[in-house]
């Protein structure tokens, strides 16, 4: 009976001894507090454990116990858990050997190593098996009962090297997925800094392309202005000089005028007449037409009839009638990169025809009505595998035309056409717009009828595009996986008895001018 109670007893200190014993442990390692420090929630952990933590962490470090975040600057030392941890561990120590018989030091040594193993909290027997099947720790009572009839058992240390083997291959699966994707952030952030990068350039580039069309404009702006100063100034002086010439004749006539008045005013016969013989009958002699009218006829000679007002003649032609669209024609000689050129293959079909130069093609005239059904296209004499190129076709009224893009050597598209090497474009007299790739047909809703077609080749990241070259809105768009290299390709259109005669015309922006 003394030796239940004293086991009872010993029971009750280690149970006590284990409870402070938690007191000084880290919540990660299960350990004893080494170098604690304390987080801003108030939980505290190992700093070697914490730390790990934390780089371990993908995204913001959270605290294992609370989940509240948490950074390098929150780990503050805590001297005062660091002295208690190691009051704690001594003071176990004491109470463990101190005032106990040797029997009871030789029990509680014995507890010790008992309490060190877990107890089956329903048989309160060692937990010495592991159940394979419920992934378990069980007693050898549990082992014999039903709750585990025909599973598999392990003893503890055999069961714990394999569980071990197994964590340290997902451990290892994890370091190398963590590796991966570590060199992945550093890939990730490399590319983002390489398109900040990149949309600083770009954003460089555009303003340097505004800055040169701004310069051009200021320096038209200012030609254009001289252009009419100089206008100014010769149209004022030629109305200047004629003003001149009519405000001479009227003081003259005013002064006339004023002589003549003033004779009137005199009173005395004889002096009037005295005057009209001095300088008078002169005066008004001159004024006549003829010197030999009678009183009666008397006619004068006009100072006015020979002159007129001249009427505001300024005019700078184009310049104050159509400026912008005159300039934005001059500025098309000055602005770099513009839709480039090509040449049209001359594939030899006697119901096509090619413009000297290779800028046109249409379907040729014809009497008969075979073959009408026949729509017969050809290639770009040029090939294009690496940068980007833009072209314009003008389609103007045609019902009927394709234009697009084939990928493939020159002997691969002289062989049998392969509809997964095109990108094509139609508009179709019966359908409407239709974009074919990979041999299916996709109908494009569009209430534009553009007159032009822009073409846009990205050859680097193999992507076709198609534009209303009038108001320069995207039609299509879509991207190809062919390593070829790419040309353009045209076809005129079905005849449709001469009704789509009129021809394909890849434009041109070339100017051959000075300032080029």
């Amino acid at each position: 009976m003394k030796q239940g109670v004293g086991r009872t007893q010993l029971r009750k200190k280690a149970k006590m001894h284990s409870a402070l014993s938690l007191q000084i442990k880290c919540s990660v390692c299960l350990s004893d507090f080494t170098d604690p420090v304390t987080l801003s929630c108030e939980h505290s952990f190992c700093r070697k454990c914490i730390t790990g933590h934390m780089q371990a962490s993908l995204g913001p470090s959270a605290c294992p116990e609370c989940q509240t975040p948490y950074d390098e600057e929150d780990l503050k030392s805590s001297r005062l858990l660091r002295n208690m941890t190691s009051t704690v561990r001594e003071h176990l120590a004491e109470l463990k050997l101190d005032e106990s018989t040797p029997k009871e030091r030789n029990a509680t040594l014995k507890l010790s190593e008992t309490e060190g193993m877990l107890m089956c909290s329903e048989h309160d027997e060692k937990l010495k098996l592991f159940c394979e099947t419920d992934q378990k720790l069980v007693c050898v009572i549990c082992r014999d009962g039903d709750k585990h009839k025909g599973h598999i058992f392990k003893p503890v240390k055999e069961a714990a090297q394999i569980s071990k083997g197994e964590l340290k291959t997902a451990l290892g699966f994890l370091a190398k997925e963590n590796g991966q994707l570590d060199y992945m952030i550093q890939q990730q952030t490399t590319e983002i800094t390489k398109t900040e990068d990149k949309s600083k350039t770009l954003s460089a580039q555009i303003s340097a392309q505004f800055e040169e069309m701004h310069q051009f404009l200021r320096q038209k702006e200012g030609e254009v202005k001289q252009q009419l100063g100089k206008r100014e100034k010769k149209v004022i002086e030629f109305m200047q000089n004629n003003q001149s010439v009519i405000n001479r004749r009227f003081m003259e006539n005013k002064e006339k005028e004023i002589i003549l008045q003033s004779a009137l005013e005199i009173e005395e016969p004889d002096h009037f007449l005295q005057w009209w013989n001095e300088k008078g009958f002169p005066m008004t002699k001159n004024m006549k037409q003829k010197a030999d009218m009678t009183p009666s006829n008397i006619k004068y000679t006009s100072t006015v009839k020979d002159l007129t007002v001249l009427p505001d003649s300024l005019f700078l032609g184009p310049h104050e009638t159509h400026l912008q669209f005159f300039v934005w024609k001059e500025m098309l000689g000055s602005i770099k990169p513009v839709p480039e050129s090509l040449t049209l293959k001359n594939p030899g079909q006697s119901y096509l025809k090619v413009s000297p130069g290779g800028a046109r093609i249409r379907q040729a005239d014809r009497a008969t009505v075979l073959y009408k059904n026949f729509n017969p296209g050809t290639v770009s004499e040029e090939n294009f595998q690496a940068g980007q190129h833009y072209w314009e076709i003008e389609v103007r009224e045609k019902p009927d035309w394709t234009v697009g893009v084939k990928m493939g050597s020159e002997k691969e598209l002289s062989a049998a056409k392969s509809a997964e090497s095109e990108i094509l474009l139609h508009l179709k007299h019966s359908k409407g717009y239709v974009l074919s790739c990979d041999g299916k047909d996709t109908t494009l809703n569009t209430r534009d009828k553009p007159q032009k077609i822009g073409l846009y080749l990205d050859c680097d990241r193999k992507q076709v595009s198609f534009y209303n070259a009038d108001s320069m809105s995207r039609l299509a768009q879509i991207n190809y996986s062919s390593k070829q290299p790419c040309c353009l390709t045209l076809v005129p259109g079905l005849y449709l008895d001469g009704m789509n005669s009129d021809p394909l015309s890849v434009c041109s922006y070339e100017f051959n001018t000075g300032n080029r």
